[in-house]
């Protein structure tokens, strides 16, 4: 009887272990699907990197800056500096990664 209970209580404490890490790696897997928009300005194109001006984005309650976007592999095909574009980014290991980027039409 001992032995059963013993099994019992390891059964509900794996499958609730499990359940969490599932959970989480479920959430991970939502954060780190979602691909937000914005517009901007290039300031650099690089191979690596792509600098960029915009404006504040609410969705990430970041404000107005400059910062460096990473370059998918391959890398986007290359925008001017003073462009205004459209683009898309996600958040990966090491930063933020442009998915597209477009010359605005407006």
């Amino acid at each position: 009887m001992r032995n059963l209970i013993t099994a019992v209580f390891i059964s509900l404490l794996f499958s609730s272990f499990v359940s969490a890490a599932e959970m989480q790696h479920h959430q991970h897997t939502s954060q780190d699907a979602a691909v937000y928009h914005s517009k901007g300005t290039i300031k650099a194109w690089g191979e690596q990197k792509v600098s960029l001006a915009h404006p504040a984005i609410p969705a990430l309650n970041w404000p107005p800056m400059t910062m460096n976007f990473l370059q998918p592999q391959p890398p986007l095909p290359a925008l001017a500096a003073g462009t205004a574009v459209e683009f898309s980014f996600r958040q990966v290991d090491g930063g933020y990664q442009l998915t597209a980027i477009s010359a605005s039409q407006d």
